[in-house]
């Protein structure tokens, strides 16, 4: 069996702090043994600390989880590992990294609890720099990213923005995104207003519609997009024919009720046009994204014809939205060139 002097000997010389406590009466745990090693630690002396509770390091530093952690553990008799922020006689701060484990007697009670302790400040402090240079890395890393997907003067996406999220959304076989539904929206005579009233009015019109279009789509999966110049573009996953009517003339309704006022139209007020189309699911492999493309600039460009209106699918015109041609599965064997022959026709 191992002399007690010799325990006693190793506890004195161990590098890491040592700290026994008692099991009490009500719940208190008062110090009955430390080393050198947590008297150079902490500052105290074993004859300032014996009799005391080790809540001593921890006043004014109350509020830690890990404490509730450490707390639950001397409750249950249960071996504990956590580190918590403690101060020193002199009140500096420290970190400290805190194992305790039960002791028992032979009897299997519980009558005193061992603590080993080490500063581990140095370990805290450089961890806690390294977070904070990669929070500054994915600060900047947002703030790029922002920048080059963000129009800067209304406030959402751009037409790199737009077209990546279309590609995504082109090549995705999640069945919940289709149909999707892509609209453009066009200014009426916007480059007469900013003439008339001046570029920090026009600028104003751009930043009122555009955040419009975003309360009017309401849809957190939708891209609303600045696409050039007075032109705005909006992709829906997951939007069928009759909702993009729905959406398409409430954005023409949520413009028209900002009431911009204007004096060089009949209107007397600042209106937008839109063209929209929906592409199905049976319709991407014959078609192209510049082809979807061009149908809705085509029912964009018809419904500049009227202005203030919205001409999206299922609107009898010479060249129609995808949607309302009601293009039904190609046949099994049937050619691409042949589906795309439909289509054009």
């Amino acid at each position: 069996m191992l002399d007690v002097n010799v325990l006693m000997r190793a506890l004195q010389d161990s590098a890491d702090s040592v700290v026994i406590t008692e099991v009490g009466a009500s719940g208190c745990r008062p110090i009955v043994f430390v080393n050198p090693a947590f008297e150079r630690m902490t500052g105290y002396s074993a004859d300032e600390v014996v009799g005391e509770d080790c809540r001593l390091l921890n006043a004014g530093l109350e509020r830690q989880p890990e404490l509730d952690q450490l707390r639950d553990a001397l409750v249950d008799g249960a071996h504990c590992r956590v580190t918590v922020e403690n101060r020193r006689k002199n009140g500096t701060r420290f970190w400290n990294e805190l194992s305790i484990s039960p002791v028992r007697n032979a009897d299997g009670e519980m009558t005193h609890f061992l603590g080993i302790q080490n500063d581990v400040t140095e370990q805290v402090l450089a961890q806690r720099e390294l977070e904070r240079r990669v929070h500054a890395v994915d600060s900047r890393h947002d703030e790029m990213r922002s920048k080059l997907y963000t129009d800067p003067l209304t406030e959402v996406a751009n037409r790199r923005a737009f077209n990546e999220a279309l590609t995504a959304l082109w090549a995705s076989d999640d069945a919940a995104d289709r149909p999707f539904a892509l609209l453009r929206i066009d200014i009426d005579f916007f480059e007469a207003f900013n003439d008339a009233y001046g570029e920090t009015d026009g600028d104003r019109c751009l930043q009122d519609i555009a955040r419009a279009i975003v309360l009017a789509v309401s849809d957190e999966r939708a891209t609303v997009a600045r696409y050039m110049n007075d032109e705005f573009a909006v992709v829906i996953p997951g939007c069928d024919q009759a909702r993009v009517e729905a959406v398409g003339e409430q954005i023409r309704v949520a413009v028209e009720l900002l009431n911009i006022q204007r004096d060089d139209v009949p209107s007397r007020r600042v209106t937008v046009s839109v063209g929209g189309t929906v592409v199905e699911a049976y319709d991407t492999p014959a078609l192209t994204i510049d082809q979807v493309q061009r149908y809705v600039d085509a029912s964009l460009f018809v419904a500049r014809g009227g202005r203030d209106i919205f001409l999206g699918t299922g609107n009898s015109v010479d060249i129609r939205p995808i949607a309302a041609q009601r293009l039904q599965p190609p046949p099994q064997g049937a050619s691409t060139s042949s589906q795309q022959d439909a289509v054009r026709n």
